[in-house]
């Protein structure tokens, strides 16, 4: 997924100028990062990264929950949805829950301005978006366009719930099942409703946080990709084995 909390961020500017070039930015960062799409692999986003500092300055302590979101802040990451969705979400937790935004784009300010609740945390290193992702709870990514969902494998590695949009690469990162929760795309209630059932009961949340770090750490990004493009090729009645643009 192309994020500017993932990169470094005048490259984000230059590379994200088109939805275009967002995709091709996916694919640029997934070649060149490896398994998980990190350039250290599972041992950088992990659990065991988890700050009682962090869980502090963000929530308070345990007892509040925190609602992540990572990720290039523009307009075809979907943002109108998580807009609505965490102001319905936010009405029904109150305090129980904080929601937190990393990244930054040219919807930043706009984002600040309809959700005034929200910690917006701008651009991250790599280390301390780790430490983050690990500090929180449920991870929220609305985006309908993504290729790869690698950014969902990479909160998944670090141990969180993720809700996602059923669309794109995101059911192939994700899958069907335990592993977390996929909500039509363009419906922000479905968001809403599954930040609340999470939130709300934390024993669901940790099962499905459990099966999703499994599922991360299962995935073999490279070899799922080129089995894909030998299928794409098999269609087209030809044969070929090639480097996917997702495969790490």
């Amino acid at each position: 997924m192309a994020l500017a909390a993932m990169v470094p961020w005048p490259r984000a500017r230059d590379v994200h100028a088109r939805r275009s070039d967002s995709r091709r930015l996916d694919s640029a960062r997934a070649r060149a990062d490896g398994p998980l799409g990190t350039r250290r692999g599972p041992a950088l986003f992990h659990p065991g990264r988890r700050d009682g500092s962090w869980r502090r300055w963000l929530a308070g302590g345990d007892d509040t929950a925190v609602v992540l979101h990572v990720g290039r802040l523009a307009h075809e990451k979907n943002l109108r949805v998580l807009i609505e969705a965490w102001r319905q979400a936010r009405a029904a937790l109150g305090q129980r829950a904080t929601f937190v935004i990393a990244g930054e784009g040219p919807e930043a300010r706009r984002l600040q301005s309809a959700l005034p609740f929200v910690r917006m945390l701008g651009f991250l290193p790599r280390t301390d978006l780790a430490t983050l992702y690990a500090s929180a709870d449920v991870a929220v990514f609305p985006s309908h366009t993504e290729t790869c969902g690698l950014v969902a494998l990479e909160a998944m590695a670090a141990g969180l719930a993720v809700i996602a949009a059923d669309a794109g690469g995101f059911r192939e990162s994700i899958g069907r099942g335990a592993n977390g929760l996929l909500v039509p795309a363009h419906e922000p209630h479905g968001y809403a409703a599954a930040i609340e059932a999470l939130v709300k009961d934390p024993a669901a949340r940790f099962a499905l946080a459990a099966a999703a770090r499994d599922r991360a750490l299962s995935r073999d990004v490279a070899h799922e990709n080129a089995e894909l493009l030998d299928g794409y090729a098999r269609l087209a009645g030809r044969s070929a084995r090639r480097t996917s643009p997702c495969a790490a």
